[in-house]
């Protein structure tokens, strides 16, 4: 068996760094490390060595800086190398990046790629789907469990998924991308490093890609940033040290009493409907799980009503199967004019049939824009039809505008939430998934007449099919979006052991808990749960961090939060800079008044 694993070398999330003033990220300095879902990648490539005798390549694309990167490669026991630089590539964005890794690895006859489900500096997770059509190969998202047939020519891989999880069958060559749980993480010790420092691997420049290099680097790129924006914090920092817990509500009273500035999440009523006209028209994916339409869907749907609200726009929802219950009804009522649908007979969601018959769909019809929320198979199925039509994607966004040219300009967070970059595609329709948890849905407004039409009918994909479907019986994953309050927990808890008075905490204000990474992935509480970049976005009215130390990792999902409360015992925490009003203390001391000042607040 052949392996190619894909890596990036990425700076350090804590160790990153913006001056606001100049609108620049500072780089000195700062320290470089692998990628984390990449170091997962390659752990299961060395399991699979020591399995079958595989054969292992890594794979990295960067200045001739990123040598690092395979040098810790070799370390942890990688046989081959592969370092694509030139400057010819500078500037590339995720569909350039994919192009050029397809022209190394398209002629190498490798089994199995695997890539980190997506890169800590940028969170969108596109570059293995956009490479696995490129590539002409069937992909499977989100895998924390992979197996063989006993002949090895198919693959057998457990993906988690917004819902639960899901085991799906493949065959191979196939490209995997992977997230934590599937293996190990190894780590090599400095003389293993020092030792590998003088290994040899190929370098390929332009001179040695067969293809058009005209798509590579930034001329071949249809995505750029636009000046970077800086926002402004609405919360008003204030750090209570040690108070009295009889009188903490009140302090907490005193200080959001007479706030005005709060992030709301009123839904919205000034929305009309409009024919549809040429190049007006905006597409927006829909998922339905029992014939209810999910939250996330809802969101998305109505963020860009009010898009196109601004311009007489027309909003077709679109599903890949065919509508069950009041689906129809119920997207219409919230926003589509019409809905679109395929008869897909279970196609695999965003496999390569799916991706032929979207791609067509968008080449005949030439809608606007196709909207998305940053779900598993959306953002998948988005991803491979930019790659096949070569369209720009913006993967994650936090929200949308149309300039005064009337171009979609996608809005991307970084740094925690306090820088937005905008995102300018030069090939239309525009392609985009949003994250969920940053909107609202709109007033519903229901009409008597229902439009539905049925695109084509799909056959079912040899390559890959879907065996088993897993909804997770803890519905906390799916309420965590809709939450009015949300208590948060990191670290600092304790333990596991101290969950149970969170939750009865939690069931005394109607709460949902969730968790950071560290959290979650210590398995005390369910994946779901996450909250951060890649975790879940949300927009309670409250919510409560506890134990939490406040990188922006985990902030980035709390940016629509309306009221921020912490408790911290440590003052110098980043968590402080960031909250309405956080105390200072034991969360056991603090944690009862808490709650009772949370209950009152309006």
């Amino acid at each position: 068996m052949k392996i190619a694993v894909c890596v990036k070398q990425v700076p350090t999330l804590s160790a990153m760094r913006f001056d606001y003033k100049n609108k620049t990220v500072l780089r000195k300095d700062v320290q470089l490390e692998v990628n984390p879902f990449d170091v997962i990648a390659l752990g299961k490539a060395l399991d699979l060595k020591k399995e079958f005798g595989a054969e292992i390549t890594a794979i990295t694309m960067g200045t001739p800086d990123a040598t690092g990167v395979l040098t810790f490669c070799f370390a942890i026991g990688i046989d081959y190398g592969i370092l694509i630089s030139d400057r010819a590539f500078a500037g590339s964005d995720t569909l350039a990046t994919a192009r050029a890794l397809a022209l190394v690895l398209r002629d190498r006859e490798f089994d199995l790629i695997l890539c980190g489900r997506n890169s800590s500096d940028a969170e969108t997770g596109q570059v293995g789907p956009e490479l696995a059509e490129l590539m002409d190969i069937p992909h499977v998202s989100n895998v924390r469990v992979l197996r063989f047939t006993p002949h090895k020519d198919r693959l057998i891989a457990e993906r988690t998924t917004d819902f639960g999880y899901e085991v799906v069958e493949s065959t191979l060559p196939a490209l995997i991308t992977v997230v934590e749980g599937l293996s190990e993480e190894r780590y090599p010790r400095r003389k293993e490093i020092e030792a590998s420092s003088n290994r040899c691997y190929e370098i390929v420049d332009k001179h040695k890609l067969k293809g058009n290099l005209e798509s590579l680097g930034s001329a071949g790129s249809p995505t750029s940033v636009g000046e970077i924006r800086i926002i402004q914090t609405q919360r008003l920092g204030v750090v209570i040290e040690e108070p009295d817990p009889e009188k903490l509500g009140q302090m907490i009273a005193a200080n959001l009493r007479d706030r005005k500035d709060r992030p709301t999440n009123k839904s919205y009523e000034n929305w009309a409907r409009f024919e549809r006209q040429p190049g007006r028209e905006f597409w927006v994916l829909v998922e339905g799980v029992g014939g209810i339409i999910t939250q996330a869907s809802m969101e998305i749907l109505g963020e860009v009503r009010k898009l196109a609200t601004q311009i007489g726009g027309y909003v077709s929802a679109l599903m890949l199967k065919s509508p069950i219950g009041d689906e129809t009804s119920t997207v219409i009522a919230y926003g589509a004019d019409e809905v679109l649908y395929f008869d897909t007979n279970d196609v695999f969601p965003a496999g390569p049939v799916m991706t032929r018959a979207l791609s067509s769909a968008i080449q005949e019809r030439q809608p606007y824009a196709l909207i998305a929320s940053a779900v598993t198979d959306a953002r998948d199925l988005l991803a491979r039809s930019a790659a096949r039509l070569g369209l720009g994607m913006t993967g994650d966004c936090v929200g949308l505008e149309i300039d005064e040219q009337g171009r979609l300009v996608q809005l991307k967070a970084g740094f925690g939430g306090n820088v937005v970059c905008p995102i300018l595609s030069t090939t239309t329709p525009y392609l985009a998934t949003l994250r969920p948890g940053m909107f609202s849905h709109i007033n519903p407004k229901p009409v008597d007449v229902i439009k539905e039409e049925k695109l084509r009918h799909l056959e079912n994909d040899s390559r890959i099919k879907l065996i088993e479907k897993f909804y997770q019986d803890d519905v906390h994953g799916r309420k965590l979006l809709e939450a009015d309050i949300v208590i948060g927990v990191g670290k600092g808890l304790g333990g596991p052991e101290n969950l149970p008075v969170i939750f009865s905490a939690a069931n005394k204000l109607g709460a949902v808990v969730a968790g950071t990474r560290n959290v979650t992935d210590a398995g005390w509480l369910p994946k779901q749960v996450q909250i951060g970049i890649t975790g879940k976005a949300i927009s309670p009215r409250v919510y409560l961090a506890i134990g939490i130390r406040g990188a922006f990792n985990h902030m980035v999902g709390l940016q629509n939060v309306g009221t921020l409360l912490a408790i911290n015992k440590n003052r110098r925490h980043p968590i402080f800079s960031s909250v309405d009003v956080g105390v200072v203390g034991d969360w056991e001391t603090y944690l009862d008044p808490m709650v009772d000042a949370i209950s009152k607040i309006e």
